[in-house]
């Protein structure tokens, strides 16, 4: 139990910590409806379902023994950071010096919202090697199969949990006013910062081939 609950409190300060997905929910939780929001955040936790099913399976150990497939893995995942980071650049650069009808905006960005999640968590390979790091007591002799199968059930269950909480506070009236008064600022900040993910994932690719 308390090594579960010190993978557990890992992945919380770990969830938090400054990338796609929690950007992703922030500019989300600000801008759109919840229901939106939470689509969001469960295809980002169905993401967590596969990294971590493919981590208590071993797959780093094939990844160490054909290391190409996470060359392929991190320069896919960097194209579709850039692509979502140029879309929120270019739209919050056209829309500087426009007023923003906030009633029609999401009908007019309609999409996908659980891909979106899910593809952006996806993106990211180096989330296997954060997991098999977490893991590594989980995955040794021995560790029971009861805690990997814990693990698998609340790890994604707390990721959902946790991000809908960060998404109840960011989505307060107060914040979404903040964040309507500066919508196209944001854009481009978090356009910027999505590329700039993106330009980290592809660097990582050159260092290690």
């Amino acid at each position: 139990m308390s090594l579960l609950l010190t993978i557990c409190m890992l992945h919380f300060v770990a969830q938090l910590s400054p990338g796609p997905d929690v950007l992703l929910i922030a500019k989300s939780a600000a801008s759109m409806t919840k229901l939106n929001t939470l689509k969001i955040i469960l295809g980002i936790s169905v993401g967590i379902v596969v990294w971590v099913i493919l981590t208590l399976s071993g797959f780093t150990l094939l990844i160490a023994e054909f290391p190409w497939i996470q060359y392929i893995l991190m320069f896919v995942g960097g194209f579709f950071l850039a692509k979502m980071g140029w879309g929120m650049l270019t739209y919050g650069i056209k829309t500087v010096k426009k007023d923003v009808n906030w009633d029609s905006s999401e009908q007019i960005k309609s999409q996908n919202y659980f891909l979106m999640g899910l593809f952006t968590n996806l993106s990211n390979p180096k989330t296997l090697i954060y997991f098999s790091s977490v893991f590594s007591l989980a995955l040794g002799s021995s560790a029971s199969d009861h805690l990997k199968t814990y693990l698998a059930i609340i790890i994604p269950i707390q990721t959902f949990l946790v991000f809908a909480l960060f998404m109840l506070v960011l989505s307060l009236p107060k914040i979404k006013r903040i964040y309507r008064q500066s919508s196209s600022y944001i854009d481009i900040i978090s356009g910027t910062l999505f590329l700039i993910f993106a330009i980290w994932l592809w660097y990582d690719v050159l260092l290690m081939i």
